[in-house]
């Protein structure tokens, strides 16, 4: 919680680091506060590492000024959608794993499930079984899915992406199944009500598998799939991402040292594999089969993460207002954009201006 504050606080003694290590709210602040310099002038761009390790895209998509300010230390999925096997089996609904196999796992399908899957199971007018048990991230990644997010990074600049329709799509899809709409998502503990049997599905990150969730594996069975896939956009299953980024401080001592250090580091990430594993992925899905996942739900995990993403630019720049997916679950996207678009505009600027003192 006191990272930025006590780098802040080094800055001004002059005991300033080479690298820092940024989460995704550092793009662009970092840069506004005039507090780190492009990465060009020391670091071998050429190399193939950076294509063979997949973090050239990330790099590119992230430029600023035309410059290389930050590297991504790591580009990761926000999560994946765990399911109750018992609970889905109930219904006589197919699992859903079947449907992503076969490319029908879409926003339709998905809300079918939900519906099928919330229940009053005593008769007595009260909702016991949910369809969904929200986190904090679900609405991102829902909004994430249809390739579009209400904050976009363009050609270098933020753009205020608030009125186009598959935004206006994903805030309706989440206003029509919150409580607002068919109450079909149980706004509750994500970990203590999925694990109860209490929401068929929930989104959440992978490491709650073997973390809260381990002897769901036993009893009712848990399943993996990726967000579904938006019926309205280009075909591709996009997943939520977030980029964490490596900065090279002004006043960095050793600026060629650490440039050799971060492509090290791409190295490392290209070679620390189980060599009898043979890959990559199979090392990602032993170590997630020896945690507690099945050998299906392992494959699903890994397999998520090569899967298109989106990255979330509104994690980068933040309204004052709140944030705008989760207010997206109680207020209609008729009044809602009209009402935060100019909120967004001024987080953009915000977090666009440089600071007077650096």
């Amino acid at each position: 919680g006191d990272y930025y504050e006590n780098l802040y606080k080094l800055v001004a003694a002059g005991e300033i680091p080479d690298i820092v290590v940024g989460e995704a709210t550092s793009f662009p602040s970092m840069i506004m506060r005039d507090l780190v310099q492009p990465w060009d002038e020391y670091l071998d761009y050429d190399d193939p590492v950076w294509d063979e390790t997949g973090a050239r895209a990330c790099i590119d998509e992230m430029k600023w000024d035309g410059r290389i300010y930050n590297i991504t230390g790591k580009s990761h999925d926000l999560g994946v959608m765990f399911y109750n096997k018992r609970l889905v089996e109930q219904t006589g609904l197919e699992d859903p794993a079947e449907l992503q196999a076969r490319g029908e796992w879409t926003w339709d399908t998905f809300k079918q499930y939900l519906e099928e899957t919330t229940l009053d199971t005593d008769g007595d007018g009260v909702t016991d079984v949910y369809g969904l048990v929200n986190t904090g991230d679900f609405p991102i990644a829902l909004f994430s899915s249809t390739g579009e997010t209400h904050i976009e990074y363009q050609a270098g600049q933020f753009v205020n992406n608030i009125k186009s329709q598959k935004v206006q799509d994903a805030a309706n899809f989440l206003y029509n199944i919150g409580n607002n709409g068919e109450k079909l998502m149980l706004l509750g503990d994500p970990v203590a009500d999925f694990l109860a049997g209490k929401a068929a599905f929930v989104y959440t990150n992978d490491y709650r598998g073997y973390v809260d969730y381990g002897k769901l594996w036993d009893t009712d069975g848990i399943g993996v799939v990726p967000m579904p896939v938006y019926p309205n956009g280009d075909g591709k299953q996009y997943q939520a991402a977030l980029n964490d980024n490596l900065w090279l401080m002004k006043g960095a001592q050793n600026p060629e040292g650490a440039a050799l250090l971060v492509l090290a580091e791409r190295y490392d990430t290209l070679l620390n594999m189980d060599p009898e594993a043979g890959s990559a992925a199979q090392t990602s899905i032993n170590d997630l089969v020896n945690r507690g996942f099945t050998q299906e739900a392992a494959e699903a995990t890994v397999a998520i993460r090569e899967l298109p993403t989106k990255v979330i630019w509104s994690r980068s720049v933040a309204m004052k207002e709140g944030n705008l997916e989760y207010r997206a679950m109680d207020e209609p996207w008729t009044t809602l954009a009209e009402s935060m678009s100019g909120a967004v505009d001024k987080a953009i600027l915000d977090a666009t201006t440089p600071l007077a003192n650096g």
